[in-house]
């Protein structure tokens, strides 16, 4: 296409745009006679043309005649002629950015108009596995979500929201891929360089895709750097080194963008190695550098110019970052002596304060904010910081300014925990006055009941420490924790109570609140007798106290005032009345010894006594009366077999004071015969040996029976012999013996045949001896001979010979098979009949098996019994007789 018909084209689509200057607008520079100016030019992403020759120029938001000046001023150094210089806009164009799960991420260039649809499919459209249901419109940071598949199912181009130039599209991946992703495909594999080291330009240092990539003719160093996605952040790009023919070059590329002047521009050939060093390799400093260093966005060294200020230098850091303490900002000379900058001061009423002027050499120093969860004491100095200890949520040392008050403190500290001693908070001053206290005290409770009166509160300073105590976790923790609690603060109380020691204590609690923190009196207090020692500093005043007649009265003016450092003792009751008491030991929930009067039973007794565990023996409770000097002085009851009747009170044992009730426990395990034998009565139990599943001594009483000592002891196992179980009854006036055919009972269910047991008998279960007398004739067949286990087998008419022999493990080896011998038992006499088990495993269907009935005998002989081995050795004594006659006559 000739210049003047793109000219022609550029006057007549002209007019379609606005006239305003955005990124994505390819755009047209006329400059006759100059060739690098004939392709138009692409505003990219920052709203800049990069010109031959010019570098990088800023024309977004520009109009095309403003736009047309300020290059034409960028030119005109470079350019001697351009008067017929004119810029025209050859496409407009928006730019959306597209993220996400698509095949081609990043900046699209779409014509006015398009949709969401034309933006997926510039990116490559989305990939297999995005959730076409949670796409997402990020435009002035606010997201809209919208369902790209309703619109996908139904056409309708209202279901998409419109799209404008600088929007991003964000296409979510779904929930169901999985974590890693590994794709090899050419355009991954293309970022690592397209060449071969001798026929390439190696590049690397910091840039952005270091590698070795092709060389074209008429490339620059410049075009090699771009070849690699250009230089990073942290490139020093003043010393970029090239090394061409083994010749090195240093090639400054600020100082080309600066100038332009090609002939700074190093030599580069197939096999040239080009690095980007990284900028902190030295230092560079000149007459007019200003240093920013701290919590700014981007610290370093910076050229100032006349009438540069500190707002300027600061923003041209990037500003503090959000961790900068900007009330401290420190302005460091070589002339001048260090400045504090208050920038919040400023920003709020510049008319009130004003910014010191900046020099060359001068330090700005933004330091990092203090945070109360930052341990570092150093950043920030004694004389603006205040300590507070102790139980508070967030202890440690804080900034402090005069404005802030104690109750700032206090909840910036995150306030006092829930054990926290309130009425009692120490304030240290470490820089106290000459008529000044350095410890005062501060009651937060009283201070908060009286409504809170700013003029009560504490007057901090910087230096200070603030100590809140701690209460004991447990008022009767007194052994672990009473150091930390002041003494001042503490009261006393000793004797029978159940929690003696050292509480915390205050005026608003009385006598009542002390007693019930101590868990009160005892069972053995004196409580007619309670001594209070009132220790006021003054003098000490003894105060007797008859609390059982406060609770018979109730009369509250009988209560004495106790206060903090006081003393309260409640003796033990001189005689402990043993005569009018009953003691309770063994299994029962709670043991001990119960005051006892003559209209209280046993079983008032028991119930005080928590009533008996589950593992009590209740079918033996020991009586012990200790009035009786008599041998009889131990009753025995028997408390299941009373509640099993019916509860007969007349059967109670009847008790007196100073008696001892004793209830046995029962073995955890009823197996359990090694560890708790001895806790089991032998009057108790019963014995049980032999063949069951676990023999032993057993407990045992009249409500149970045969059965049941059976069954606990797992009952018989696979050896025993059911037939001769002996009972050896003890609890006779001589030794009786019990016979039980337990196996007859298990055919018959005859009750009449199992014997009654009694603790103390014993069990015998013998072992099982193999009477073969236990299978009648009638009913088994014998096998005798060759075979591997001759004996008697049961036999019924389901069987037949092979099913005998293989029970018996089959013939021998020297088993004599052809002449199996059989004698049928029948009513008329025995008949015998041979067999020939060879034959029949060759041809069973024409040699059948024998008849084969119970009290039959089945005989196998051995090789040894038959004929032809009987001739065998016949002919072998002959031919040795002849031998031996042909030796004679040769002799």
């Amino acid at each position: 296409m000739s210049r003047a018909l793109l000219l022609v084209l550029l006057l007549i689509i002209a007019p379609a745009w606005g006239t305003t200057l955005t990124p994505g607008d390819r755009v047209y520079l006329q400059l006759p006679g100059e060739s690098a100016f004939d392709d138009p030019f692409t505003i990219d992403d920052q709203g800049q043309l990069r010109l031959p020759e010019a570098g990088l120029i800023t024309v977004a938001g520009l109009s095309i005649d403003e736009a047309e000046q300020r290059i034409r001023k960028r030119l005109s150094t470079i350019y001697r002629n351009l008067d017929e210089l004119e810029l025209s806009i050859m496409e407009h164009l928006i730019r959306i950015q597209v993220l996400g799960y698509v095949e081609q991420p990043g900046m699209v260039s779409l014509k006015p108009g398009s949709n969401i649809q034309m933006a997926v499919a510039e990116a490559g459209g989305a990939r297999p596995g995005a959730q076409l249901d949670q796409f997402k419109l990020i435009r002035n940071s606010k997201t809209q979500v919208f369902n790209y598949k309703q619109y996908l199912d139904s056409g309708d181009p209202g279901q998409l929201p419109a799209i404008k130039s600088g929007d991003t599209i964000f296409v979510p991946a779904s929930p169901l891929l999985g974590n890693i992703e590994v794709n090899f495909d050419a355009a991954s594999l293309r970022e690592g360089g397209d060449a071969d080291e001798e026929q390439g330009i190696t590049i690397f240092g910091e840039l952005r895709n270091p590698g070795t990539f092709s060389f074209k003719p008429d490339m620059t160093v410049v075009d090699a750097l771009m070849r690699a996605d250009g230089v990073t952040r942290y490139a020093d790009v003043t010393k970029i080194r090239v090394i061409t023919d083994n010749i090195p070059y240093q090639f400054d590329l600020k100082a080309y963008l600066d100038t332009g002047d090609a002939s700074n521009l190093p030599p580069i050939k197939p096999g040239t190695t080009i690095f980007a060093p990284i900028e902190v390799e030295d230092i560079n400093t000149t007459s007019r550098t200003v240093y920013v260093m701290g919590e700014v966005k981007a610290p370093g060294a910076y050229e100032s110019s006349p009438g540069t200020g500190f707002i300027d230098v600061l923003a041209n850091a990037g500003g503090p970052t959000r961790f900068a303490d900007t009330t401290h900002i420190k302005l460091l000379s070589n002339v001048n002596a260090p400045l504090s900058i208050n920038l919040v001061e400023y920003t709020q009423d510049p008319s009130q304060s004003t910014l010191p002027p900046i020099e060359p050499g001068d330090v700005i120093f933004v330091p990092e904010k203090i945070d109360f969860n930052e341990k570092s004491w150093l950043k920030v100095t004694n004389d603006r910081a205040i300590k507070i200890i102790g139980a508070i949520y967030n202890p440690g040392r804080f900034e402090w300014s005069n404005s802030m008050s104690f109750m700032d403190l206090l909840a910036h500290a995150g306030g006092p925990k829930q054990q926290a001693n309130l009425s009692n908070i120490r304030i240290i001053r470490e820089s106290a006055a000459k008529n000044e206290p350095r410890v005062t005290f501060f009651d937060f409770v009283e201070f908060t009941k009286a409504g809170q009166p700013k003029g009560k509160l504490p007057q901090l300073r910087a230096g200070d420490t603030v100590i809140v105590d701690e209460l004991p976790h447990d008022p009767t923790d007194n052994k672990s924790s009473w150091l930390r609690q002041s003494a001042r603060d503490s009261i006393y109380i000793f004797g029978q109570v159940g929690a003696p020691g050292r509480y915390a204590f205050n005026n608003e609690q009385g006598f009542l609140d002390i007693l019930s923190a101590a868990d009160g009196p005892t069972g053995e207090a004196d409580i007619q007798e309670v001594l209070i020692s009132h220790r006021s500093g003054k003098g000490t005043e003894v105060t007797r106290f008859n609390l059982s007649n406060y609770f018979e009265t109730g009369n509250e003016s009988l209560i004495p005032d106790v206060a903090p450092g006081d003393v309260i003792y409640i003796p033990q009751l001189e005689k402990a009345a043993d005569e009018r008491a009953v003691k309770v030991i063994g299994a029962v929930n709670a043991p001990g010894r119960f005051k006892w009067n003559d209209t209280m039973t046993f079983l008032d007794i028991l119930a005080m006594a928590g009533g008996p565990k589950q593992q009590a023996n209740i079918s033996n409770i020991r009586l012990i009366k200790e009035q009786q000097n008599t041998p009889e002085n131990v009753i025995y009851f028997d408390l299941e077999n009373f509640i099993n009747e019916g509860g007969n009170f007349a059967a109670l044992p009847l008790l007196d004071a100073g008696d001892t009730i004793v209830i046995d426990e029962l073995p955890h395990d009823p197996t359990d015969n090694k560890a708790s034998w001895i806790r089991q009565s032998a009057d108790d139990s019963i014995y049980v040996f032999g063949q069951v599943g676990a023999p032993g001594r057993y407990a045992f009483n009249r409500e149970l029976g045969f059965l049941d000592i059976l069954s606990a002891a797992d009952g018989p196992n696979g050896d025993a012999d059911l037939r001769q179980i002996r009972i050896s009854h003890r609890d006779k006036s001589q030794a009786q013996v019990t016979k039980l055919n337990l196996s007859l009972y298990f055919e018959t269910g005859d009750e009449s045949l199992l014997p009654v047991v009694v603790p103390g008998d014993v069990i015998y279960v013998p072992k099982e001896q193999g009477n073969w007398l236990d299978k009648p004739a009638e009913r088994v067949v014998r096998l005798m001979g060759s075979v591997n286990k001759p004996g008697r087998y049961t036999f019924n008419n389901q069987m037949n010979i092979l099913d005998l022999l293989a029970e018996a493990g089959g013939p021998s080896d020297e088993a004599y098979i052809e002449r199996i011998m059989i004698v049928n038992t029948s009513c008329c006499g025995d008949q015998a009949q041979t067999f020939n088990l060879r034959d029949y495993v060759i041809d069973p269907a024409r040699y059948p098996l024998p008849l084969l009935r119970p009290g039959d005998t089945v005989y196998v002989p051995n090789e040894s019994d038959s004929i032809g081995e009987q001739w065998r050795q016949g002919l072998r004594d002959v031919l040795g007789l002849f031998t031996l006659i042909a030796l004679g006559a040769a002799l």
